[in-house]
């Protein structure tokens, strides 16, 4: 029967190359007792990959668990069992269709979003944006396919992201991945995330120096990628560093607001000039984001997304009260009839 000892030789432990370091061992070392340490490196429907200090396990949970999770672990006879989750210091998350909180990365430093060039979907960067904010990661923006990219772009993305460093990356030429290696120093966990068809495997390849990964095709019409991940799991980047791969994932609802108001921080700190303290940007009299946005100092499409992730907040918040949905229902038919008109203002102006 194997071992249930705690106890491991760190300097040859495959968990040093998975991120342990003193901040891990102090946070199991308030949970585990005598169990078992470990990392999730992979998690699939009902069952689990624990990294032990001998290696990889296949596992079996009593309590959910989540891809970069630092646990105790226990043999029961030749199965291996989680405990325990040691506190998580940032979880990135997302709510799944049921409105359900779901923790898609746990223990994080970076997240790297995956930009595709070709089919840039800035409002999807933002939402991405805001999700790494509330994680309690960095935000990093990873622009691929720089060779498909057009004049400017990257300068305009770097603009419309207040804070968040955008990296031009091209896996042929090597550009920018020098860049986001060194963000991967030795105990620090990147997420990347991204749609599928951003290149997200291939920046995988090149980061781990193998083929771990495979590539999808891209279909001609389109240019858009096949799904070439499936699972989120963990990878361990040569020179300390860890990374977590997620699928292409088409549904990102927000799991807090924090991070909106992190991403937005130049509409919200405008919020603070308008005339009633309860304003909703909409039609107002005294309203500074309107104001702003028509005299051409704030983007109409950036207001416009911020609306749109504002209400989708608000109805996470009301979607068990029937009641106070219908209003949110009522004041957001106001709202987007507010941005339809700041369009037609800018489409005037130039004319």
């Amino acid at each position: 029967m194997p071992d249930n000892s705690a106890l491991f030789d760190h300097s040859a432990s495959r968990l040093v190359s998975l991120g342990w370091d003193d901040r891990v061992e102090s946070n199991l070392a308030d949970v585990a007792g005598d169990l078992c340490p470990g990392r999730v490196v992979r998690v699939e429907r009902g069952a689990c990959v624990v990294a032990l200090a001998d290696g990889d396990h296949a596992a079996r949970s009593t309590i959910a668990v989540a891809v970069g999770d630092w646990v105790g672990a226990r043999w029961r006879g030749d199965a291996l069992v989680v405990e325990v989750v040691a506190a998580r210091w940032s979880q990135l998350a997302r709510r799944d269709p049921g409105g359900h909180r779901q923790v898609l990365a746990s223990n994080i430093d970076s997240v790297f979003i995956a930009a595709p060039a070709d089919r840039l979907s800035a409002a999807r960067v933002e939402r991405e944006t805001a999700m790494a904010w509330d994680s309690g990661a960095q935000p990093v923006v990873l622009l691929t396919k720089l060779d498909l990219a057009e004049t400017g772009l990257v300068e305009g993305l770097r603009e419309r992201l207040l804070g968040v460093e955008v990296i031009a990356t091209s896996v042929v030429t090597g550009a920018g991945m020098e860049r986001v290696a060194a963000l991967l120093r030795p105990a620090r966990t990147g997420v990347l995330l991204g749609p599928s068809g951003a290149g997200k495997s291939s920046l995988i390849n090149v980061l781990v120096g193998t083929p771990r990964l495979a590539v999808g095709d891209v279909r001609a019409g389109d240019r858009r990628g096949r799904h070439t991940t499936s699972v989120r799991q963990l990878l361990a980047v040569p020179g300390g560093g860890v990374l977590i791969d997620t699928p292409g994932l088409r549904s990102l609802a927000l799991a807090g607001a924090d991070g909106v108001a992190v991403t937005f921080a130049d509409i919200e700190d405008l919020a603070s000039g308008c005339r009633f303290a309860d304003c909703r940007h909409e039609c107002e009299p005294g309203c500074a984001v309107l104001a702003a946005a028509e005299a051409g100092q704030l983007d109409p499409d950036r207001v416009a997304n911020y609306h749109k992730l504002r209400r989708e907040l608000d109805f996470q918040a009301r979607r068990g009260d029937p009641v106070a949905r219908a209003e949110a229902e009522r004041i957001w038919k106001i709202r987007a009839k507010a941005t339809r008109r700041l369009f037609r203002d800018r489409e005037r102006h130039q004319e």
